[in-house]
């Protein structure tokens, strides 16, 4: 590997930098006091992170450096040549269809506009199982389908790498060139052309990787990568490209591959030996651009990340699962990094591959060995941990630098210097959790645990990490640090090595309650925000039990139980349903379902029917995935994180129900026409919920006043009278079939009714209503307050969505009142 000024530069400031860092920790060592060999293995496991430490500190300045005269380089995009043809494959493998088909939707609109259309040809090449993910798949792609080609894999061998194989074999001759995209990435046609132009004029070019930004995600932990990424990813990325060369990397999506390059490549063998170290090789990305530019290919790394998106993982388990299979498969680099032919600098990414969990281990035994005084350090030794500290934050200060020079105004400049502080605050707490788990990873795979490769599809859908671990690797820590001072020391100098190693047990002994709070959505919808903030409080404390409610419990006749309370509503839809269809319906959409107790009542009852529900809150959907595993529903339930107002790409239902969900809609009619869009024609619509009893023109200045309390505090958009619902659903062309009065079934007398009659008042006039708790508290007591004063009523419509295929006099309309 030819060594130019920029490659020269980083090698050579990288080894001034560590080897600064180690002689000021081996000048702080206090060598009389320390046994020779256990001083050289902290000199060696220092000196080992010091350097990749320094290597990326130094590569952030170079890209901040390359940055700066980035976009006066950047050649003229060239249209690609028109013989060129670019086959776009997204892989999918149990993950959600209906995000991924709003994205090929915007990509084949932008082929048009961009005159790519006669060129490309969209797969979508799917290992999904199960009868019900392949039908809602299948219904997601439906409106598509003239424009796609989509094929599932019904015995998916080999993973990813087996399913781009197979379609090698039957379509790779047919194109020049491949996009490859994962179910969550998204891609510009305007990128796509500047890509294919590059590769088109380059006949050498085999691979062109894309940079990647991160979407919004609805979590903290989300949000801190995403953070990250914004802050440092373009400064190292522009780094990684300049000192790669023609020998980049290729990071599994968002790249363009010519056909021709990758099938020489595609038949990764299988490692000898049994997993995981043997095996098929799961990082199987970073060997095929080693083997692509050992062939004598040309691998770039194109650092423009304009039009090249993907999501981040929205929980920590999320996180933490993909990094183990990350992890087995980084490490099984180790057996392929000495392969003859490659290129120096493709060594190189592996080698980083692999340093990036040896890391966390070699933090871990330094924190022990120093902490415990196995290796004996004066206050000199300080220094050399600043040191590390200073190279860990260059990067985000460079991300900075490289972002603020495109800012001309303070205000932006705030915003960023806030973005950096809030970014540097989130990974200091998840660090520690991040170093104990990596370095359980590593000690797993080096006992001969075999992680397996579990899709993102697969992944997400898995309970979650508790921190349980983590607090006990915190004790751990701290006996193993405090038990031999005490022995050889004094009680002062063991709460000083307490004190010492705090910074990491602090977070792991809080990691329960951090793991839960960097879950948390930090979506600003306040309906989201309301529930995420509510649910399981609600399940707690209403008393429903399996029933999973959080709305009102009806107390009929007979009901001798809060669960079968809560239940009883699912029953009313369920006999309303039965009356209108005359038959159990096919498909059920809830709108704004809560947990899913609903639809698991439902399910209980008509096991054929599919079942599908959408609500705002990533808490809510999390929850009712759960609980549709532990009941074994997963396959006939469906929960979608989406705003129901929204257009949406699940198939149509013969049966929608909204329970204490449609006011939550910024009007009546506004939440017709939106549950008309997942009515099948002639469908069923039922609506159980709070509804005026009168029109607003018959309420007194005091009972207006307690209406909007109740809307204020619960997060509603309006609440409307019955009649006027119905006439308003009249006008948009649905049939009125029944309404009932559910008032009777009410209980209002309950002690935590007359508890909130004083506490709602306190919270309001104290101002808590920003605050789920108070406000449930305010909005409950004044739709109580209201219900004993007459003015709502708790109601059940029934209607018949329009069917264009019954028009004219056999159209019936039929209405019951049930008082």
């Amino acid at each position: 590997m030819m060594l130019t000024p920029a490659r020269r530069l980083h090698v050579l400031a990288s080894l001034g930098l560590a080897g600064a860092l180690v002689a000021l920790l081996w000048h702080g060592l206090d060598m009389a006091a320390t046994h020779p060999a256990l001083a050289a293995v902290v000199l060696v496991l220092f000196a080992a992170n010091a350097l990749w430490l320094s290597a990326a500190a130094v590569a952030a300045l170079i890209g901040l450096w390359t940055t700066q005269g980035a976009p006066a380089r950047r050649a003229l995009p060239r249209s690609p040549a028109p013989a060129q043809r670019c086959a776009i494959l997204w892989l999918v493998c149990g993950e959600p269809p209906e995000p991924m088909a709003q994205r090929i939707k915007a990509l084949l609109d932008g082929l048009d506009r961009s005159g790519q259309s006669q060129s490309c040809t969209v797969f979508v090449l799917s290992d999904t199982q199960g009868a019900q993910a392949l039908a809602r798949e299948a219904a997601a792609l439906a409106p598509l389908k003239n424009r796609i080609i989509w094929r599932n894999r019904t015995a998916p061998e080999g993973r990813k790498p087996g399913n781009l194989h197979d379609w090698l074999i039957d379509h790779g001759d047919a194109f020049d060139t491949m996009l490859v995209l994962d179910a969550d990435s998204s891609f510009d046609a305007a990128r796509l052309a500047d890509m294919r132009s590059m590769m088109a004029h380059d006949a050498q070019l085999g691979l062109v990787q894309a940079a990647i930004r991160l979407r919004p995600g609805n979590s903290r932990i989300a949000a801190m990568q995403r953070l990250s990424a914004r802050l440092c990813g373009p400064v190292f990325v522009h780094a990684l490209a300049r000192l790669s060369g023609d020998a980049g990397n290729y990071w599994g999506h968002n790249a363009l591959l010519r056909v021709a390059a990758f099938a020489q490549v595609s038949q990764l063998a299988p490692l000898s030996g049994p997993a995981p170290f043997g095996g098929p090789v799961l990082s199987h990305d970073f060997i095929e651009a080693a083997f692509m530019r050992a062939a004598g290919w040309r691998v770039q790394i194109a650092p423009d990340a304009r039009g090249s998106f993907e999501d981040a993982p929205e929980t920590v388990s999320g996180h933490l699962r993909r990094d183990r299979r990350w992890a087995q498969g980084n490490l099984q680099h180790l057996r392929l990094i000495g392969r003859r032919g490659l290129h120096p600098a493709s060594r190189l990414h592996l080698l980083a591959g692999i340093h990036s969990y040896l890391s966390a281990p070699i933090w871990l035994a330094l924190v022990l060995l120093m902490g415990s005084g196995a290796v004996h350090a004066s206050a000199q030794a300080i220094w050399s941990l600043l040191g590390a500290l200073v190279l860990l934050v260059v990067p985000k200060f460079a991300g900075v630098a490289a972002h603020r020079r495109t800012m001309r105004h303070a205000a932006s400049r705030r915003i960023l210097w806030r973005a950096l502080a809030v970014e540097l605050w989130l990974t200091t707490l998840f660090a520690p959790i991040g170093m104990i788990r990596r370095s359980g990873f590593v000690l797993s795979v080096l006992a001969g645990k075999d992680a397996g490769w579990n899709p993102s599809g697969q992944v997400v859908r898995r309970a979650g990490f508790t921190g349980r671990g983590e607090q006990i690797s915190a004790v751990g820590i701290l006996i193993a640090v405090i038990t031999p001072q005490m022995l050889i020391g004094t009680s002062a100098t063991a709460l000083l090595s307490a004190a010492m190693v705090m910074p990491v047990v602090a977070p792991l002994l809080a990691a329960h309650w951090l793991i839960r709070w960097l879950d948390a959505s930090t979506t600003h919808d306040p309906v989201a925000r309301y529930y995420d903030a509510s649910t399981t409080r609600f399940l707690a404390v209403g008393g429903s039990g399996a029933a999973l409610a959080i709305h009102r419990p009806l107390w009929a006749d007979g009901i001798t139980s809060t669960e079968a309370a809560a239940a009883h509503a699912n029953d009313l839809i369920a006999n309303a349903a039965l009356s209108a269809l005359g038959r159990a319906p096919d498909r059920v959409c809830d709108l704004g379902c809560g947990v899913g107790g609903s639809l698991f009542h439902l399910a209980g009852l008509w096991p054929n029917a599919q079942m599908a529900g959408i609500t705002l809150s990533a808490t809510q959907v999390q929850l009712a995935r759960m609980h549709a595993r532990t009941r074994g529903l997963s396959r006939q339930c469906t929960f979608v994180q989406s705003d129901f107002t929204l257009p949406t790409t699940l198939p149509r239902a013969d049966l929608v129900l909204a329970i204490e969900s449609h006011v939550h809609t910024d009007s009546a009619s506004r939440f017709l026409e939106a549950a008309r869009a997942h009515l099948a024609p002639g469908g069923i619509l039922v609506v159980v919920d709070d509804m005026l009893a009168r029109t607003d023109d018959h309420l007194s200045p005091r009972e207006r006043a307690l209406v909007r309390t109740f809307a204020r505090g619960w997060r509603l958009g309006h609440v409307t009278p019955r009649r006027t619902f119905v006439t308003r659903a009249q006008a948009l062309g649905y049939d009125a079939l029944a309404e009932h009065d559910l008032n009777p079934m009410l209980r209002l007398d309950r002690k935590r009714d007359h508890a909130l009659r004083l506490a709602g008042p306190v919270a309001d006039w104290l101002g808590l209503t920003r605050f789920a708790v108070f406000a449930n508290m305010v909005g409950g007591n004044a739709l109580t307050q209201a219900y004993r004063a007459g003015i709502m009523s708790y109601s059940m419509v029934v209607l018949r969505a329009p069917d264009p295929a019954q028009t004219g006099p056999d159209r019936q309309t039929r209405r019951q009142v049930a008082a």
